[in-house]
């Protein structure tokens, strides 16, 4: 396997989260980084994590259809190439299929899989260019709950299930170049986003959260 492409990663959803723990690491590990969330005090303080750090920042909200390849060339332009790609982005909504609004089950899609596309076709034209340098990574943040589905979490299950089908045929897409595409399915984790649903279903009972800096 080739080294890695040399350029700024992307990362959606870095305001908290498993996104802020991918920066994080990533930092660490001496790379430049282009940060996106749709909360911008949540940036800033991820920002304040990294001293020391190569770091672009822009508030973007993925239910915005250009929003974000405007943003991923801001970032292009104050970073230089960008040679890889983390959505962690995304937004969690509980109810059981027969009652939760339509609504919901439409900012879902909205934003996990129809922003998970958005993320991949204006980060891809960026990762071609870099992988002249070596392999390029577009990462797609997914969930357990994208394998397996389970009572009051089905307008999640059904986006996160569209995620892992829409990085599955990118990956078979993309053979033959250096671009590797991959999708992470962790189980639930203790963060924000978990946090402020009120009352989980079932489901989460079944084992103990974990904190992002802990997977």
């Amino acid at each position: 396997m080739r080294a890695l492409a040399t350029g700024a990663w992307v990362v959606t959803g870095a305001a908290s989260g498993f996104g802020r723990e991918f920066a994080v690491r990533l930092a660490r590990k001496g790379a430049a980084l282009a940060l996106f969330d749709r909360d911008a005090d949540g940036l800033d303080a991820t920002r304040a994590m990294l001293p020391g750090a190569t770091v672009h920042t822009a508030a973007v909200d993925l239910a915005d259809d250009e929003a974000f390849a405007v943003a991923v060339k801001g970032a292009r332009e104050a970073l230089g190439p960008l040679a890889h790609c983390v959505n962690s982005a995304g937004i969690l909504r509980f109810g059981s299929v027969e009652s939760m609004p339509v609504r919901d089950f439409r900012l879902l899609s909205e934003v996990n899989y129809l922003g998970s596309v958005k993320v991949a076709q204006a980060a891809l034209p960026h990762l071609r260019e870099a992988s002249a340098t070596g392999r390029s990574v577009m990462l797609f943040v997914a969930s357990v709950a994208g394998l397996r589905a389970a009572p009051e979490v089905g307008g999640y299950s059904a986006s996160k299930y569209a995620v892992v089908g829409v990085a599955r045929a990118l990956r078979d897409e993309l053979l033959g170049t250096q671009i590797d595409v991959r999708a992470l399915c962790p189980p639930a984790g203790d963060t924000p986003m978990l946090r402020g649903q009120g009352p989980l279903p079932p489901i989460y009972k079944v084992s103990a959260t974990l904190t992002a800096d802990r997977r």
